[in-house]
């Protein structure tokens, strides 16, 4: 009985399994804005300029001061938060929606490659911060964002499916 109890303390927090369908969506359609911007070179599209909200901004201005700006409303390009936003979403709901028939076995699975992708997520943090500086080291926080989940998935489904490999040879 107290087994069935953790059980169901697991799995109360992951996500409806239909969720994971509108991640893979928006996941993509990120990794496809990023691959774009990237490879294209395009600057941010005019249409996304508007004024947003911010809650701290600074401004850094080629041979002049930064400006910071605190709790006021400032003009911004929202392309590269639209692209952060997909990702991140995206991957949350691929992580962690329920798979289509969880059990303990893959709630273990989930557990332990969420555990390997924090320590090889921080790993390459701990490397960065010894290595890695100014702006560049910046690009690296931007990307260590998506990381954890990035590393969570791909482990995740790898070693599910070469489990499922597994139990198709012993069946």
């Amino acid at each position: 009985m107290n087994f069935l109890k953790f059980r169901i303390m697991i799995t109360k927090f992951l996500l409806p399994y239909r969720l994971k369908f509108v991640g893979w969506v928006l996941f993509l359609l990120g990794l496809f804005l990023l691959g774009f911007a990237l490879i294209t070179g395009t600057e941010d599209p005019d249409f996304l300029s508007t004024e947003v909200f911010a809650l701290a901004a600074n401004r850094i201005h080629i041979g002049g001061a930064d400006t910071a700006t605190y709790f006021k409303f400032i003009e911004n390009n929202i392309f590269d938060e639209i692209i952060e936003l997909l990702l991140i979403i995206g991957g949350l709901c691929i992580a962690f929606s329920k798979h289509k028939n969880e059990d303990e076995f893959i709630s273990k699975l989930r557990l332990d490659s969420l555990l390997w992708a924090t320590y090889i997520n921080y790993g390459v943090l701990i490397f960065s911060i010894l290595f890695i500086y100014e702006l560049s080291f910046f690009y690296v926080l931007i990307a260590n964002m998506i990381t954890i989940l990035l590393l969570f998935i791909i482990r995740f489904y790898w070693v599910l499916a070469k489990s499922s490999k597994f139990e198709a040879y012993e069946n």
